[in-house]
Formats: structure tokens, sequence, C-alpha cells
């Protein structure tokens, strides 16, 4: 549908483009890199300052421990048949490197500036995740990305900084459709307990309905990736270990889960040896800790029970969602975005004969392209920052693609409706947001939505038009 008709029309662009610069010492081999990621997996990369959690919310992600700490200021992990490991110099061929597999996460045998993991993995056949170091700077980072997780605890002016950085293009394409900002230390609200991780999911809201914010990035989420890493590969050891601190009376285990010292002293929760009390303090955290007991006491009598709603309070599954929805479903759209970003500095740069009707082209591509417009508008009311009535905004959500991008789904059909329904359900899709979008008691904000939503209803009538099975 529209995703298609970019990724065909980028391409083209690309194609072309390669075939003009063919030979340019400056361009060929950028064009050709650029063609060969565009063929491949979006490209998610994990960025922030240090002690952020960008590794532990890789391994979160992954639901394996694989992230190398501190090997390799850029890491790229992607799915392959076995463990394989490369050195990618800036300059000169990449060559294959020895990786182990430790109780700490894959191990590179030598430190490599930036390295290419490959590991077999589900969660990675589409989509490949950037573990970046904290002195990489965005420069480094957002070229190689189609899309970003930005890591901070609290958003401050480095992180402003880096998603202005992150804006690329001019027009429509210029909307930070391509980030997320995770605040990091939801753990350390209320001490870790359900109130507390509830209080930073508000803290989350607020700051991604403030202008500046919105302006530079596509949400703000709050999670902890520690527990959500936890989370996914929550032990059975370390089940019986919290079960049984959870079977004490409150008034003794409670004293021990006052401070890290408490809870590892000598003597501390006899029913869980010494050793394995430090493994839960490092697996969890204190804050974890605490979450995990107080889910085990109202419920959570298994471990698959636990590790689900462990995910479920740190984030972790509003994050897996906002990411499945918003970048791997509409990852034709993302990909497009970062070779259309190339393709413009390349044109802009490297001037030959026909870069100037190339340029022209993408310009018109780019204005024309109502898949940044329908993203930007998904998160705006996902978010709040765009409201619109109950009803009107699920249809809307709908109707954008957030719960599925084919037509079907889109329009809410079941798969056996045929091509007619499609054509019928359309058509009063359209007349409605056509209404929708002139009333006159709605505010510029909720008139430029409408707007969005029947230029998606009527991309889609054109969609259905075009199929010969359509009768009548």
């Amino acid at each position: 549908m529209i995703s298609e008709e970019l990724e065909r029309r980028t391409h083209d662009l690309l194609m072309r483009a390669a075939q003009v610069y063919h030979g340019h010492p400056n361009a060929d081999g950028r064009l050709r890199h650029t063609l060969d990621r565009f063929a491949g997996p979006l490209r998610l990369a994990v960025a922030g300052a240090g002690r952020t959690g960008k590794s532990t919310l890789v391994n979160a992600l992954v639901g394996e421990d694989v992230a190398p700490v501190g090997q390799a200021d850029l890491v790229t992990y992607r799915d392959g048949t076995e463990l394989r490991a490369w050195s990618r110099p800036e300059h000169g061929r990449p060559y294959e490197v020895p990786v182990a597999r430790t109780s700490g996460g894959l191990r590179l045998d030598t430190p490599v500036p930036r390295a290419v993991v490959q590991w077999p993995s589900r969660v990675l056949r589409r989509t490949e995740l950037i573990d970046t170091g904290p002195s990489t700077p965005p420069g480094q980072v957002l070229p190689e990305a189609d899309a970003v997780l930005l890591l901070t605890p609290r958003i401050g002016e480095p992180d402003l900084d880096f998603l202005r950085a992150g804006r690329g293009l001019r027009g429509p394409a210029a909307s930070p459709i391509h980030v997320f900002v995770v605040l990091t230390k939801a753990d350390m609200h209320g001490d870790g307990l359900p109130d507390g991780l509830l209080e930073a999911r508000r803290i989350a809201r607020r700051r991604r309905r403030e202008p500046a914010i919105a302006a530079l990035c596509q949400d703000v989420i709050a999670m902890s990736p520690l527990i959500g890493h936890a989370a996914r590969t929550l032990r059975d050891d370390e089940f019986r270990a919290l079960a049984a601190i959870a079977a004490l009376p409150r008034t003794a285990s409670d004293p021990s889960l006052l401070s890290t010292d408490r809870f590892t002293a000598a003597g501390a929760l006899p029913v869980v040896g010494a050793r394995a009390r430090l493994d839960l303090l490092q697996r969890f955290g204190l804050g974890g800790i605490r979450l995990a007991l107080a889910l085990v006491r109202t419920g959570a009598a298994t471990p698959s029970a636990l590790a689900e709603r462990l995910q479920e309070y740190s984030g972790l599954k509003d994050l897996q969602a906002s990411i499945a929805e918003l970048f791997v479903a509409r990852r034709a759209a993302l990909k497009a975005r970062s070779a259309l970003i190339v393709l413009d500095h390349l044109l802009r740069t490297e001037r030959v004969a026909a870069s100037g009707h190339l340029l022209a082209e993408l310009e018109l591509l780019l204005a024309g392209a109502h898949d940044f417009a329908e993203l930007r508008l998904l998160s705006a009311l996902r978010s709040g920052r765009v409201a619109l009535p109950a009803e009107t905004a699920r249809e809307a959500l709908r109707l954008l693609g957030g719960a599925g991008t084919s037509l079907g789904e889109r329009l809410g059909l079941p798969t056996e409706a045929t091509m007619d329904d499609i054509w019928a359900v359309a058509e009063d899709s359209a007349e409605r947001w056509r209404r929708e979008a002139g009333l006159g008691d709605r505010t510029p904000a909720q008139r430029r939505a409408a707007a969005v939503v029947l230029r998606s209803c009527e991309a889609m009538l054109a969609g259905a038009e075009s199929m010969p099975s359509v009768t009548g």
C-alpha cells in the first residue's frame, strides 16, 4: 500500500543515482552500501551516555545475554546460523575475530572499535540492534541506524543536542519519526515498587507532551532495563530464592530490604544464601527485588507468571509494543528515510550533470511521502499530543495502520473479506473523515489530523480501485 509505493520509488531513485555516479570516487561506494542496507533488516541503534543501561536493554530485547562489555565502541548484532564476529574498521575490509560466550555475555577476543556479531535469534531476523559506546558521537551513531532508542535517566541539554543532530531531511521527512527517548531509571521512583514505576510513566507522559521535546522525538517511554532484562532471563533458582523471601513474615524480611548493605549482610535472610542474595542484587537491583517480592506475594506464583508481570511493570512490554508498531511495522518507511538522507546529501555535495534533475525528483518524493505524516500522527495520538474523541481516535489509529498496515487491518475487516467489502468500507471511511476534516468545532490540530487520516483513506481507495477483482 502506501509504504510499498515509497519503497518502490526510493529504490528506483537509488538505482538511477547509482548509474549516474558509477565510478565516482566519493559517491559510488556510498550508494552501493546504501542499496545493500536498503535491502536488509531495519537497523535499530541503542544510544546514550555511559551507565544508562544500553547493553542491558539490548540483552532484554534479545532475551539473552549477548552484549559484550567495554570491548567495542559500536557493536551491531544480527541474526545468523552460528556465533561469529567481525571487526569492521573505518577503512579497509572487515575481518573475522574470535568470539566466545561467557556467563556475562559474548566476549570478543580482541578489543576493536567497531564490530558485527552474528547470533541466532528470532528477534534479530527483522531488526538488527546496534549497541553504542558512551563516547560514540551522534555523527557516528545516526548514519548507522534507521531508528534510534536514546537512553537517559532524565532529558538534559546533551540529549536534546543529540536529537537535533538526527533531524536529517527538510520537509515532511524532518519529523523525528525514527527516535524514542527511553527514561531508564524508572526503578528508582518509589523504591521500585509498582506505584513508583507508575509515577515514572506519568513523568514520561508529561515530558512527551512538551512542545520542545515532541518536536525532536517520536515518544518518551519510562522503563527499567535492569528489571526488564532480569524478567526476560529469569531463572528457576532466582524464582525459588525470591519465593522463599516472600514467604517470610514481613517483620522478618522488610528490615533487610532497606538497603543493599542490609540485604547482603552476613546472617540476613537465612532462607537464601549470601551468594544467591548477591546474585539477585546484581541482576534485579534492590528496587527490582522489592518489586518481585510484591508481585510474588500478590499472585505471581510461577516463574513464568513472575517474568510476565515484571516485564509489564518494568516498562519493557510498552517499549516492545512501540518498537513493533512504530518501527518494525514501518521499517519500509524508516529505511526509505535513511536512504533518502544519504541520497540528498550526495546530490547536494557531489554535483554532476544529472544531480539537479535527481534532486528535484527526490524533493517531489519527499513532498508526497504520506508515510512520514502517518507515523508522526500515530505517535501524537498514542501519546495524547493530539486529542480526538475516544471513538474517533480509535478509528484514526486503525486507519493509520496502528493495528497493522494491510488494507484489511486498517479497515478492520476479517481476512475473508472480499475486494468489494474493502472498497465499500474504504469509501465509507473516506467520506466520514472528509466530514471530520471540515467540522467547524474542531481545533486546527484536530483538523490537520483528520486531513492526514483522510489522505490514508484515499490512498486505500486508490489501492483497492487498482485491484481487478473489485466488481460493480
